[in-house]
């Protein structure tokens, strides 16, 4: 079945899920009694959406401030649901509907159950969401085959995916591949791909940083120290801006600390923190082959490509749908970077949340306590 795209989005937008799945998709009115589900002294209600085959859509309220549970919350809510709807996708949104979150979990025998979320704010788009629900709509030819095992198949197909954009992904593997011919000075077609995906990674870790203010002040900090170079330069081949300045931004500005950078580096590089962790530091690579050189045109095409997005560290409401956050610098960094000589792997926010909230805000307490026995006491 072909979904109408802009009758998806319209339903999408208005928070009317009920119409998105029954209108939009072909399935069925869920005709349920509504779930109501207790975690942590809270209650909350599944309101039947729709199904097919078996296969179960619930919106959940909010918690008692009118907003979306936190995420430890909602896996134990989906718990629960499972025993009552083995198969199923829940839809959370808040008191004033500015918010959804859409839940799925992936389960196989003999492996943790994956929790894929996908989250929309009022006012954006949905495209990225839009082009993966619409792959679970159903057409009336399709009714005498159905089972819940096919229905479970299409939506693991349009769900099972990385919390990475597709079109960022996509146009990634194409500038990597890109960025890796302009390399010269490394032999190894394989070395060269590996140094290729470092210099990205590190690349988009400054994007991050950069878009907060944090190098020097500005939020265009790559891009202006590139023209800056390219003013300064002979003109000959436009290759000065990775060895007077990017290297030297990576391994004597952001890969030590101040105290150690050498009394030049402040009108070269301006401002700039210590970015303890490695990634920085003067590679393998770099030692083995000392020649390595990368024109400016790698450069600028490389900042054309990230200035396409947005680059945003926190999870803020009303994002755009071409925003980019953390966890697909994870993603990437992981995927490309070569994981047996590096041991990279990504962690994703449900265990890093876990080992936070059970290591680093326990350690803040004890500290405040320590300082100000007082505030805690009764």
């Amino acid at each position: 079945m072909a979904a109408n795209v802009e009758k998806l989005r319209h339903a999408l937008q208005d928070f009317d899920f009920r119409s998105l799945f029954v209108e939009g998709l072909g399935w069925n009115f869920y005709r349920s009694q509504t779930l109501h589900i207790r975690v942590d002294n809270h209650e909350y209600s599944l309101n039947p959406v729709a199904e097919k085959a078996g296969f179960a859509v619930f919106e959940c309220t909010p918690d008692a401030n009118g907003l979306i549970p936190a995420y430890p919350i909602r896996r134990k809510i989906e718990h629960q649901v499972a025993k009552r709807a083995f198969e199923h996708l829940i839809v959370f949104v808040d008191a004033q509907r500015t918010i959804q979150i859409w839940q799925w979990v992936k389960r196989e025998p003999g492996k943790s159950a994956a929790c894929r979320e996908q989250k929309f704010h009022h006012g954006q788009r949905g495209d990225p969401l839009l082009q993966r629900i619409r792959d679970i709509a159903f057409s009336l030819d399709e009714e005498a085959n159905l089972n819940i095992s096919t229905v479970a198949s299409r939506v693991r197909k349009a769900l099972d995916v990385e919390r990475v954009t597709k079109r960022f992904y996509e146009h990634f593997r194409k500038e990597l591949n890109a960025f890796g011919s302009f390399i010269e000075g490394i032999t190894s077609q394989g070395d060269r791909d590996w140094y290729a995906s470092l210099m990205l990674n590190r690349m988009m870790f400054v994007y991050f940083v950069q878009k907060q203010g944090f190098l020097d002040g500005n939020v265009n900090y790559l891009r202006d120290r590139l023209n800056s170079v390219r003013e300064h330069s002979d003109g000959e081949r436009f290759q000065q801006f990775y060895r007077m300045f990017l290297l030297r931004l990576f391994h004597q500005g952001l890969g030590q600390p101040e105290a150690r950078r050498a009394p030049d580096l402040a009108e070269l590089l301006g401002q700039v923190p210590f970015l303890n962790g490695g990634l920085f530091d003067v590679h393998d690579l770099e030692r083995d082959n000392p020649g390595i050189s990368i024109p400016d045109a790698a450069f600028e095409r490389v900042f054309d490509f990230f200035d396409s997005y947005r680059w945003h560290l926190d999870e803020r409401p009303y994002r755009e749908d071409n925003e980019i956050n953390p966890d697909i610098l994870g993603y990437i960094f992981e995927k490309y970077v070569n994981q047996k000589q590096m041991g990279a792997y990504y962690t994703k926010e449900d265990i890093t949340g876990y080992i936070s909230r059970n290591t680093v805000v326990p350690f803040i307490f004890d500290a405040a306590r320590k300082e100000c026995p007082v505030a805690f006491t009764p």
